[in-house]
């Protein structure tokens, strides 16, 4: 019982070893993932939003304020 005991602990080493050094060995051999700076992309989309949100609140000025009374303030 105890020989089935000890054989398992080069199993897992064995099984823990395949499981982070294969994604590993995968992720440093690949040349074209190196000196690479990634950026952030916006959508255009959400780009075009943005500025037209900016540009309606500029025209509107400033922008109104709900009274402190009535409504959903009680």
């Amino acid at each position: 019982m105890s020989a089935v005991l000890w054989m398992n602990i080069p199993l897992m080493v064995l099984a823990f070893g395949l499981m982070a050094g294969i994604p590993l060995w995968m992720v440093l051999r690949r040349q074209d993932w190196h000196d690479k700076h990634e950026t952030r992309t916006v959508p255009a989309y959400i780009v075009r939003q943005r500025r037209e949100a900016t540009v309606q609140r500029q025209a509107r000025g400033r922008r109104p304020v709900r009274p402190v009374t009535g409504g959903a303030n009680w």
